[in-house]
């Protein structure tokens, strides 16, 4: 079979629109008002809600009613057939389109209380060179289904895989809750599915023929070449990086799970935690047991060479050892100890106040039972001490009060003051009387 044989079979021939008729279809999906505008507006609304509650079959409904990829494939196609007018209105249209996008989701977003990111969102965080083919073949099958007479399911089933209408979303999601990695992320997304589509409505424009609208110029085409080429290589190149870095990252999980199940036994020791971080390539373990030793932790870090992760960072920790936990009891042990002796201490003190006070109420009873005893109409006695800060440096100690059931004459008053001093001994005092 001849290449021109095999290349009959991908050939349009019949089948193939009227190329007036396929660019009228293009340049009628570039408008963006009325009902383009509110069907944009809802399926925003709808692909935000898929994405903030993670339901994958909201968001494919968003996607297949979004008209999005009407500009986007005016701007390859205007291009290809030289209508400059065409390029500048559907440019103006997606700038609007992107712009009532992000403004609706970022609203939404703001508002919703869900504020968690769903693996739906960050799904849409990570772009790579595999999106890049998506959005190319994507772009090819959706404008060879509009230059087709049978369009078929292609162009749903486009509007799905390339997914333009979930990156603007997470873009608003990552602007409502100052994600700048999410915003950044989904914006290079909708950026690589934008510049591929249109670049696959360009070559296939160009690859069916389709007449020029303006005056072919060598210069004109030349311009539009070079343009095209440094905007699809600067698209691409950081998303061949972004792959790298996944692979990269990968391929450590991968090496580093099989280190953790392979080198991570150690005798006396139960492993209870491990993590694996890809972006800082580190691995840590935590263990429990006797503890580890660094003449075992050295080998393990000996060891990673062989699993091709020598330049991971190994951090290895006892969470709980059986030296620690002795310690742990005995310190505990200790507290308690130290807890009843203070216990112990504050019921000796206890108790001794209340034999002082007892014995404190024994001598003010049997006091005044002797006056009394001197002074049958004497009605109660009370001795006490000074206050310190009313006696000063005064030598003023006690202080006296005397109840009559009559009032005291001179004699029976000298008879107190005589009797006070004796029981006193000597000290100083303030004597109160008061009588009935």
């Amino acid at each position: 079979m001849t290449i021109d044989k095999l290349l009959h079979y991908f050939r349009l021939g019949s089948n193939a629109e009227d190329p007036k008729v396929a660019m009228e279809s293009i340049e009628r999906a570039v408008v963006f008002r009325g009902t383009n505008l509110m069907i944009l507006v809802f399926a925003i609304l709808i692909a935000s809600v898929g994405l903030n509650v993670n339901s994958a079959a909201v968001v494919i409904g968003a996607m297949l009613i979004s008209p999005l990829m009407g500009p986007i494939v005016g701007i390859g196609a205007g291009l290809g057939v030289l209508d400059l007018e065409l390029v500048r209105r559907a440019l103006k249209n997606l700038g609007f389109a992107v712009g009532a996008s992000l403004l609706t989701s970022y609203l939404y977003f703001l508002l919703s209380p869900l504020e968690d990111a769903a693996s739906e969102i960050l799904a849409r965080t990570s772009p790579g060179i595999w999106d890049v083919l998506i959005a190319l073949s994507g772009g090819f099958a959706g404008i060879i289904a509009t230059a087709s007479k049978d369009r078929g399911n292609v162009v749903p089933g486009v509007a799905i895989a390339t997914a333009l209408m979930p990156p603007l979303c997470t873009a608003g999601y990552g602007l409502a809750h100052a994600e700048w990695s999410f915003f950044f992320g989904a914006m290079y997304l909708f950026l690589i599915n934008s510049v591929f589509i249109s670049i696959a409505a360009f070559a296939t424009v160009n690859w069916l023929g389709y007449p020029t609208v303006q005056w072919e110029s060598p210069s004109m085409k030349r311009k539009i070449k070079r343009y095209t080429t440094i905007i699809v290589i600067a698209t691409a190149v950081p998303s061949v990086y972004l792959a790298w870095r996944l692979v990269q990252q990968n391929n450590f999980t991968k090496n580093a799970s099989r280190f953790v199940k392979e080198e991570t036994v150690v005798p006396n020791n139960f492993l209870v935690d491990h993590s694996i971080d890809p972006s800082k390539r580190s691995i840590q373990l935590v263990y429990m047991g006797n503890g580890i030793d660094t003449v075992v932790e050295n080998e393990m870090h000996r060891r990673l060479v062989s699993y091709g992760i020598k330049d991971c960072q190994l951090q290895v920790t006892t969470g709980l050892s059986l030296k620690e936990l002795g310690n742990e009891e005995r310190n505990e042990n200790e507290g308690l100890q130290r807890k009843l002796d203070e216990q112990r201490a504050v019921l000796a003190r206890l108790s001794s106040l209340n034999d002082s006070l007892s014995a404190d109420k024994w001598q003010r009873e049997r006091i005044m039972a002797e006056a009394r005893a001197v002074d049958p109409t004497l009605q109660w006695l009370v001795i006490t001490d000074m206050p310190g800060e009313a006696a000063g440096s005064d030598s003023l100690k006690k202080v006296v009060a005397a109840h009559y059931s009559t009032s005291p004459d001179t004699a029976k008053l000298a008879g107190l003051d005589r009797w006070l001093g004796i029981k006193l001994n000597g000290q100083r005092y303030k004597l109160a009387v008061t009588s009935e």
